[in-house]
């Protein structure tokens, strides 16, 4: 089991595929520290219990071994799901509940702190720059408006780095327009964004440069036959490669 493997690491040839040196776990290595357990409420039940007898022994063995390895470490954990509903339902254990639900935390969904929302995407647009340039990203005031106050924001701050991350690499300038913004949430579907061409030019040659990816994929990377496919000349072809920065 990969998770097991990772978290308790495991001896030489203990399983097809473990390499000829001892790996330490994730526990091993946490000694005297903190771990991380993101989206607990997702563990396995076999595992749920190999955890709680870790927490409460402080004591794991690898995988394949035979001599116990002391551990003492502080558990922080997190989940999308309600833990107490799940011990209900039997989905998780309830002594292993007891155990990490001591000090608990609530974040509330992003929807609901709206104010952070332009911190965190000055914060995630620094982190952004583009490739080989130190220029920084801009975003207009109506697209900073639009992503506060406006959209609701399902998948919470994941959604939000993966809507900036898709953006900006899709950006020809440093400056991030609303009508670049709307085709990456699902509120650009509403009629009270009119199209423009801008936009129409964008959502066309954001669809058409991920149908070569998936041409070139399904090809191995054959021009001409990508080319036969879908009626062009190969010249025609590579010019289009190029606008979108595919390369083979």
């Amino acid at each position: 089991d990969l998770l097991e493997a990772e978290l308790f690491g495991y001896e030489p040839g203990a399983f097809t595929g473990a390499g000829r040196k001892a790996k330490p776990g994730k526990f091993e290595l946490a000694h005297e520290g903190t771990i991380f357990l993101d989206e607990i409420g997702d563990m396995p039940l076999e595992m749920q219990a190999k955890l709680l007898r870790v927490l409460e022994e402080k004591e794991i063995e690898r995988i394949g071994g035979i001599r116990p390895i002391r551990t003492d470490f502080r558990l922080i954990t997190a989940t999308h799901e309600d833990l107490g509903k799940l011990v209900e339902a039997g989905k998780f254990r309830e002594d292993l509940y007891y155990r990490v639900n001591v000090i608990r935390i609530d974040i509330p969904p992003l929807r609901k702190r709206r104010e952070d929302i332009p911190l965190l995407i000055e914060y995630f647009l620094k982190k952004m720059k583009r490739s080989g340039k130190d220029i920084p990203w801009q975003i207009t005031d109506d697209a900073i408006n639009f992503l506060t106050n406006e959209y609701h924001w399902p998948g919470n701050v994941r959604e939000l780095v993966n809507v900036l991350e898709r953006v900006t690499s899709m950006a020809e300038g440093n400056v991030i327009r609303l009508d670049e913004i709307l085709p990456f949430t699902a509120e650009w579907k509403k009629e009270k964004y009119k199209i423009t061409s801008d936009y129409f030019k964008k959502v066309t040659a954001e669809a058409e440069r991920e149908a070569l990816l998936k041409l070139l994929e399904q090809v191995g990377g054959n021009v001409r036959k990508a080319a036969d496919i879908i009626g062009v000349h190969r010249t025609g072809l590579y010019k289009k490669l190029k606008k979108y920065g595919l390369r083979l």
